[in-house]
């Protein structure tokens, strides 16, 4: 037992000296106490044996000679240790830890997709505004069944992002499962640079003012300053802040945003742990929060962690209407404690409640105002992956170089209501399906009649985007897809009505 004991305190004391920095944990860009209290009993000891003795008859016993490094092991049983926590917490080896860096900095290689593990299932948050993997259609919810055609069953987290993870113009296969569908079906993805813009902004009309916070990165803080202001500028009277599919970030960066809400000395968020110097409270220090502009807070599924935080704020002090459904419920507070050796421990220490206690983590943020996205049938999705909008708009724009053919100006003639029924112009959407579907049967597409009319008012706003971006740009473009956004609109009519009633 002495022996035993001698080698198990000699490890330990190696591992104590490889932590450093673990007094001063990093929690999303925050420091934090951890705790140094280390004990071990007599059955702490003793169930450490197996271990020990697992390391030294690998390798004094198993085949393959090459396989046998000493770190790998020691990392080995770091990852199983970790693994049996929670789907959050994750041993990161050099690579990993710089790689998880990268990313809050904002530009990074691979799929564009934010990942978790959900009941041991690799699961999608949400795929990041813009990227590959947003454009191939994947959604909050789906489930990753297989990689490159390998299983993900027991994977970890960072074993899947390495996976999907390559060369800028290289293939991805993801097999997914996904809840409406009845069969798994695969989704052929071309890695690309993610390069994250974490916001984007715009004035609509009426003048509410727009913004899209993708992730809570290092420079959102800025970015969103920046917008506001321009906003402000521009005569806005309400906006819209579109947290949809944003997985999250910073912690540090999600309270910047909200102090632009909440008022001087109110509660932003708070988290409770085992220790006390885990259980942190979060006030806002803002001087000049933006006091009674009318606000609707977009959320979704993919809403998750920083950005529910943002939500649950502003829903507890009644600053905006919250618009959609129910976002991710991720909220537990990861503490990033760095190695000796390049390597880092990223684990759960704590939980995060919203001002009111109202616990974030499996709960999620329940919408005031719940609002369904608009989900395409069939033959949208058909018209979409195979990249008809953009073949058409191209076409279109051959025979009209300016844009739509405008409606000509009415002239006062007095005429019977059959002879108007036959001279009644087209108004501009008959025009554009009627060349659309033209072009469809010209280039032999079968056009399910039923399931165009369902969807025409999207697919005519598709369309409309795809001439507006090769005319004006992707931003004139985004615009359009806002004003057919039924989210947003809902979000507009909340503030209307706000604005009607004085606030």
């Amino acid at each position: 037992m002495m022996n035993l004991k001698r080698i198990i305190w000699v490890t330990v004391i190696i591992l104590l000296l490889s932590l450093t920095g673990f007094l001063g944990g990093i929690i999303s860009g925050k420091t934090i106490g951890a705790g140094s209290d280390v004990s071990f009993s007599e059955d702490s000891y003793e169930s450490l044996r197996p271990l020990i003795q697992s390391m030294s008859l690998i390798k004094n016993n198993y085949v393959d000679v090459e396989k046998i490094k000493q770190k790998d092991l020691v990392y080995g049983a770091i990852k199983g240790m970790v693994g049996e926590l929670d789907p959050y917490s994750q041993f990161m080896d050099p690579q990993s830890y710089k790689d998880m860096r990268e990313d809050t900095k904002g530009s990074f290689g691979g799929l564009g997709i934010e990942i978790a593990m959900r009941k041991n299932q690799l699961t999608i948050i949400s795929p990041i505004d813009g990227t590959p993997a947003f454009r191939a259609g994947l959604e909050p919810g789906d489930e990753i069944m297989k990689i490159d055609g390998e299983s993900t069953e027991n994977i970890t987290i960072m074993d899947a992002v390495h996976k999907m993870r390559g060369p800028k113009g290289v293939k991805c296969v993801l097999t997914i499962r996904r809840s409406r569908e009845p069969e798994w079906f695969d989704v052929n993805i071309i890695r690309d640079i993610i390069k994250v813009q974490s916001i984007r902004f715009d004035m609509l009309e009426g003048d509410i003012g727009y913004i899209r916070l993708t992730e809570f990165m290092e420079r959102t803080g800025d970015d969103f300053d920046n917008a506001l202001r321009t906003l402000e500028k521009q005569g806005m009277k309400g906006l819209i802040l579109d947290l949809r599919n944003n997985p999250g970030g910073l912690l540090n960066m999600a309270a910047e945003v909200a102090e632009y809400f909440v008022p001087q000395g109110k509660l932003i968020v708070y988290t409770e742990g085992r220790h006390k110097s885990q259980n942190i409270r979060f006030f806002s220090s803002s001087m000049r929060p933006l006091k009674n502009l009318p606000l609707a807070v977009l959320v979704n599924r993919g809403s998750a962690s920083a950005s529910e935080i943002v939500a649950g704020a502003i829903q507890d002090w009644g600053l905006g209407v919250i618009v959609g459904r129910k976002t991710f419920g991720k909220g537990s507070v990861q503490t990033i404690v760095p190695l000796g050796d390049g390597s880092a421990l990223r684990m759960t220490t704590a939980r995060y409640l919203t001002p009111k206690g109202q616990m974030i983590h499996g709960n999620g943020i329940t919408p005031d105002l719940e609002v369904d996205a608009f989900r395409p049938n069939e033959f949208m999705l058909t018209l979409s992956k195979e990249r008809y909008f953009e073949e058409f708009a191209r076409f279109y724009l051959k025979r009209h170089p300016k844009g739509e053919e405008q409606e000509k100006k009415e002239e006062d003639v007095r005429v019977s209501e059959s002879s108007w029924k036959k001279l009644k112009p087209k108004t501009n959407d008959e025009k554009l399906k009627d060349a659309f579907v033209t072009w469809l049967k010209e280039h032999h597409v079968e056009v399910n009649q039923v399931q165009l009319n369902e969807d025409l008012k999207i697919i005519l706003s598709r369309i409309r985007q795809e001439i507006t971006k090769k005319l004006k740009g992707i931003k004139a473009s985004r615009k359009i897809q806002l004003e057919s956004d039924i989210q947003v609109q809902r979000g507009k009519d909340a503030i209307k009505i706000m604005l009607m009633n004085g606030r």
